[in-house]
Parts: structure tokens; C-alpha cells; sequence
């Protein structure tokens, strides 16, 4: 898609969790309006690795993050958004409960254990449990980077979202689901907690861990009507939660 200098209203760089590749966003791309250059960021987890930054000339700089997107999106990036999306978001995988982490590292041991046999079976598990209620689709093709996907898995361990990187004023949406089979808890309200800016919480009782693939449609619509970026006067709406979150 050519975007022309001056029609570039909004850049959106996208970046998936772990087990997925840049098709996980494909669907997007039907329903973003002129004027939207949207780039996929990819991991790398299917031999496919890419690195998009942000142009020069675009008047809103926005990023999607899934899951573990929000731990490897760089930093740099996260500086220069303007605003920020995070779907399915978490600063720690393990749940802050004693006894839930205990679980959930048990879990996540066994997972890696499982990974190092069979990847391949593993993937099929975790992509059918991330798209639950529904049915899988934008799975990744061809081969892939074992020794990479090990390394993430490892790392949601110990890897820990520092928010102090978003509490700078800028506006922050994040949408959860609630039938999110890979998070014992949804955690997104924390990201719209600790701004100082306009941030708010979504929370899509009937969508699952992929809801920006299941629900796109629905995350589209959320987002442009919160932040109105092609209205083209700065106003975001203020900070709010909405009465359905849990």
C-alpha cells in the first residue's frame, strides 16, 4: 500500500507475542482507513525476522503490542509513540498470589520441558489455547527458530515490564480478554493505572489471548473511538474504566 507524504495521518507499528509471526496482524490491514501505514514488527520466530521504525512525516505515531510484544518493542519506540495499544499486556507472566506463581512456574517449567522434545506439539497446544473460545487462524507457516522460541519462553520467567516507561502523559488503551486461557489473571489494568495521561481499560468478556485476531474488529472500533486521531485536534478523551471490566 503507497501512503503519500501528506496523506500520512497515522503510523502504527505492530508487534505480536510470543508463538506468532507478522501474519498475526494481516487482518488489520483490511480495515484501517487511507492515510494508516501500518507496519508489522516479526520476532523472528519462523525465519522471518523484521525490524520496522517509525518515518519522519507521520502526524500520530502509534504502536500495537500483544502479550510478550510489550517486552521486546523497543524502547526507543515506546519513547517516540504517541500513543500506546497493549492487548493482553503483562509486566510479569507469573501472578503475584504465592501459591497462583508457584502454579504458573510450575506450569511454564513443564511448558519449556515439553518444548525442548517436541516444538512443534507445543505450538499446536499454546495456538489453540490462545485463540480460545475460537477457532485458530493467521497461524505461522514454515520453519522455525527453536533455539528463539526457547529463549523467550525462558525469559517469562524472569522478564519484568518496568512501568515507569509509559508514565509520561501519553494516551494508553488496553483491552484484555476474558476467557484468556494463557494468563491466569487479565493484568492490562495496571498499564492505565500508573499514567499520568488519558488511559483507558477495555475488557472484551467473550474474547480470549489472540483477541486482536478474533476481535479486531471490535479492538478497531474501541480504539478510534477513544482516541481520535483523524479528527486531528489533539483532544483525548480522559482516563476511565469501562463499567464492564471485571
Amino acid at each position: 500500500m503507497h501512503i503519500s507524504k501528506e496523506k500520512l495521518d497515522l503510523e502504527i507499528i505492530s508487534y505480536h507475542g510470543w508463538g506468532f509471526d507478522s501474519s498475526f496482524w494481516k487482518d488489520w490491514k483490511s480495515i484501517l482507513p487511507e492515510g494508516v501505514l501500518f507496519k508489522t514488527a516479526d520476532r523472528g520466530y519462523f525465519l522471518d525476522e523484521k525490524h520496522p521504525g517509525f518515518s519522519g512525516n507521520s502526524k500520530h505515531k502509534a504502536l500495537f503490542l500483544h502479550s510478550f510484544g510489550l517486552h521486546w518493542c523497543p524502547e526507543e519506540q515506546i519513547e517516540q509513540a504517541t500513543c500506546i495499544i497493549i492487548f493482553n499486556g503483562f509486566c510479569d507472566f507469573h501472578p503475584q498470589d504465592e501459591k497462583e506463581r508457584l502454579e504458573s512456574q510450575k506450569a511454564l517449567k513443564a511448558m519449556i520441558s515439553d518444548f525442548e522434545k517436541d516444538p512443534r506439539e507445543v505450538l499446536k497446544k499454546y495456538w489453540k489455547k490462545a485463540f480460545h473460545p475460537d477457532k485458530k487462524k493467521n497461524i505461522p507457516k514454515g520453519k522455525l527458530d527453536g533455539e528463539l522460541l526457547l529463549k523467550d519462553l525462558k525469559k517469562l520467567h524472569t522478564d519484568s515490564f518496568d512501568l515507569q516507561r509509559i508514565k509520561n502523559g501519553k494516551p494508553i488503551i488496553s483491552l484484555d480478554g476474558g476467557s484468556n486461557k494463557i494468563l491466569s489473571h487479565n493484568r492490562g489494568k495496571k498499564f492505565t493505572e500508573i499514567t499520568e495521561g488519558n488511559a483507558v481499560y477495555h475488557f472484551i468478556k467473550e474474547a480470549g489471548h489472540g483477541l486482536p485476531v478474533t476481535h479486531y474488529e471490535e479492538c478497531w472500533s474501541f480504539i478510534n473511538a477513544m482516541i481520535p486521531i483523524f479528527q486531528h485536534d489533539g483532544n483525548y478523551r480522559r482516563k476511565r474504566h469501562q463499567p464492564n471490566s471485571p
